[in-house]
């Protein structure tokens, strides 16, 4: 048998979750706690609201439904501390030191204390601690999400920088106003028109028609038959050069023309109201109308007052005849023979059409006869089927060079070849390979000149409003693509805030959670030993896990 002393040593292991019924089952709480506890807990709620907070800080940070043995007792050794003097005379404290004494021997009267603690330990361990663990997971998560989407928006918004960059630098635009600069770059066009008329008209390009033209002279035209002219287009660009002024449609320059037009106008309104000398004198003798002495007609009269009538003749004295201009004698008559006899009572005016009369042309606007002027001036290389016929003459004699340079350079067919051209006319005879080569390179220039995708894209520019519309919304979607990115970017950047405020909530309420549920172990472990002798009292189970693991976990 074992001794009594190692008896005593021996320690009691009670496992958490069966700790309120060992507790009942060995008469150490009372088996109606829960009732008992229900009524010390209405009388926390009772007494809270008298609690005189300003005594402690800590009493500030208190929730009724959250006051405890272990706050109750807390509570009242600050009050008896702060109230020493505050008992009645049968030596027990009075008012609010009084009142939560009694809360604090009501929990301690049968242990009632005891069966709180075991309900706190057990609704800690099985649902806070892990409920609080799990949202700082969630929340660690989330944070780590929202880093993996502002590294992607930082990306993409730098990417649609560079690609708005990259645009903009291969058609030569500076980013600020995109479809003004995008008609000041197809300006540029005039250049590349010099340039490939000056492709066309070089001496590779001449020999290489020349040589075209004989060779079909004399290999596909019979005789006694006028040969007909092969790649007249090309001709034609040579000896009739086009003219290489460019201008944008009708349409484009009415559009911007409208648009600077109103921007023109509010500030000219605004400069002319500036500039008006609003000095007006009231004295009407001062005023000199330099039109001599006006007799005073009656108002019921001609309906005009005191105001001078200038008749037809007098206006017709007083222009000068342009000499430039044929003579207009049936005109005057016609305008002299005019009745300016207008009666105020008929409320109708016949207007005369008369083609005999001289056009009129509003002198201030310039913008209508520029852009007459400048549809007329226009290169015929902004015109697709004038660029086509061309395009086609140059291919045609591409394809004709390399079926030539293939047949010359062909080992099988040489001996063949040199007997044709001992045969041949010596104009067919005087181009070997590597000059028919400098003319198929001159011809390839041309041809990619006139078809790359820069030039066309410029033309474009000039002939299409529609294409000129996308292109500056294709360019000005890179950049709201942008702005959007970093807008989303400022919603990445708030969420991230807020959870970071989440999460910096939540470790408090973990951490406070396993600091309570270890006081409450300890005090119920301390309070059951010295219910047994001293013996060692463990409360096993989970409870071990979580608290060792602790707030890291």
């Amino acid at each position: 048998m074992q001794a009594p002393d190692d008896v005593r040593n021996l320690p009691i292991d009670i496992t958490l979750s069966r700790l309120g019924e060992w507790l009942v089952d060995r008469k150490r709480i009372p088996s109606d706690w829960r009732k008992r506890l229900a009524a010390i807990r209405a009388l926390v709620s009772k007494q809270f609201p008298s609690l005189p907070k300003d005594v402690d800080p800590y009493f500030q940070t208190l929730d009724p439904e959250g006051i405890g043995y272990l706050e109750a007792k807390q509570i009242y050794d600050i009050l008896l501390k702060s109230t020493p003097e505050s008992r009645n005379i049968f030596g027990r404290l009075s008012g609010a030191a009084g009142s939560w004494e009694t809360i604090v021997r009501s929990f301690e009267k049968d242990h009632i204390f005891l069966g709180e603690a075991a309900q706190i330990m057990i609704q800690n361990v099985n649902y806070e601690i892990p409920y609080q663990r799990k949202q700082v997971q969630k929340i660690q998560q989330q944070l780590a999400e929202l880093e993996r989407r502002q590294v992607d928006i930082k990306r993409n918004a730098a990417l649609s920088a560079a690609k708005y960059v990259e645009a903009c630098q291969e058609l030569g635009l500076q980013g600020s106003n995109v479809r003004f600069e995008l008609l000041e770059t197809a300006k540029s066009l005039p250049t590349t028109f010099s340039r490939i008329l000056e492709v066309i008209n070089s001496d590779s390009m001449s020999r290489a028609i020349e040589y075209y033209s004989n060779f079909v002279k004399d290999a596909h035209t019979e005789k006694d038959i006028c040969p007909k002219s092969v790649v007249p287009h090309l001709i034609d660009i040579r000896e009739n050069p086009p003219s290489l002024n460019v201008s944008a449609v009708s349409d484009i320059t009415d559009s911007l023309n409208a648009q600077s037009g109103f921007n023109e106008t509010k500030g000219d309104v605004d400069a002319a109201a500036d500039n008006i000398d609003r000095d007006i004198s009231v004295d009407n003798a001062a005023i000199d109308w330099d039109i001599g002495t006006v007799e005073e007609t009656d108002e019921s009269g001609n309906g005009f007052g005191s105001y001078e009538i200038v008749t037809a003749s007098e206006v017709n004295e007083a222009v000068e005849p342009n000499p430039n201009q044929p003579s207009n004698a049936g005109q005057d008559t016609l305008v002299s023979e005019i009745s300016w006899d207008v009666s105020v009572e008929t409320p109708r005016v016949d207007v005369i059409d008369d083609v005999s009369l001289p056009k009129v042309v509003a002198v201030n606007s310039p913008t209508v006869a520029v852009a007459a002027e400048t549809e007329e001036d226009r290169s015929r290389l902004l015109e697709t089927e004038y660029r086509n016929n061309i395009l086609d003459d140059l291919y045609e004699m591409k394809a004709f060079l390399y079926q030539r340079l293939a047949e010359l350079r062909n080992q099988e067919t040489l001996s063949l070849q040199h007997q044709v051209q001992s045969v041949a006319p010596f104009v067919l005879q005087q181009f070997a390979a590597d000059a028919i080569e400098t003319m198929v390179s001159d011809v390839s220039l041309a041809i990619s000149l006139l078809t790359n995708r820069k030039t066309r894209d410029l033309i474009m520019i000039l002939n299409s409003k529609r294409f000129l519309d996308r292109l500056v919304s294709s360019l000005e979607e890179k950049r709201n693509h942008e702005v959007k990115l970093k807008e989303g970017l400022k919603d990445v950047a708030a969420k991230h805030m807020e959870l970071q405020n989440s999460l910096s909530s939540s470790w408090p309420k973990q951490e406070a959670a396993l600091r309570k549920t270890r006081e409450l172990k300890k005090l119920c472990e301390t309070t059951l030993s010295s219910m047994f002798d001293g013996r060692p009292v463990n409360v096993i189970g989970e409870i071990n896990t979580l608290l060792n693991t602790g707030i890291g976990a």
